[in-house]
């Protein structure tokens, strides 16, 4: 797929690099019985990139489509489309609140056995209900917001996007 706005662009490269991270993490969680050492430092890195991932998604990632994009998407007849993206953003963030606060333990290698055991469980969920999500938007919200946005538009966007 050829994407000539930057918006549609900048998209495609976040979803990209978060489905990339999420299988990252997903391998991981999956060759692991037990918690690691807090000395393993590949695992600290992978924890620390999936914190600040997280943390954007939700932020500016998100802000982004809540804030400009759907509503472009409702004005284009494409509502039921927003308000499922929207649906799955919310459910997302119900899994990141509490993972969030997991990842910081693990990183400072305070995780038990239980409380690793509800690191994976949340892990796992992530890593289906954003991986899915990021692959809903790929095939369906990006050439969407590619076709719909005129330059003015993109530039714009573009602009405010890039900035912060």
């Amino acid at each position: 797929m050829e994407l000539t706005r930057q918006i549609s662009r900048r998209l495609h490269e976040e979803h990209v690099a978060v489905l990339d991270l999420l299988a990252r993490f997903e391998q991981s969680l999956a060759r692991r019985g037990e918690p690691p050492p807090a000395d393993d430092v590949a695992w600290r890195g992978l924890l620390s990139q999936l914190d600040t991932a997280l943390r954007y998604e939700i932020t500016r990632h998100f802000g982004l489509e809540e804030d400009q994009l759907f509503p472009r998407l409702h004005q284009h007849g494409e509502g039921d489309l927003a308000d499922l993206l929207f649906e799955e953003h919310e459910a997302i963030r119900a899994v990141v609140g509490p993972l969030l606060g997991l990842i910081a333990r693990a990183a400072a290698g305070g995780l038990d056995v239980a409380g690793w055991k509800a690191f994976k469980v949340s892990g796992l969920e992530l890593v289906e209900r954003l991986g899915s999500h990021a692959q809903k938007e790929e095939r369906a919200l990006v050439p969407l917001v590619d076709e719909m946005l005129d330059e003015q538009t993109d530039d714009t966007l573009w602009s405010e996007y890039a900035a912060d």
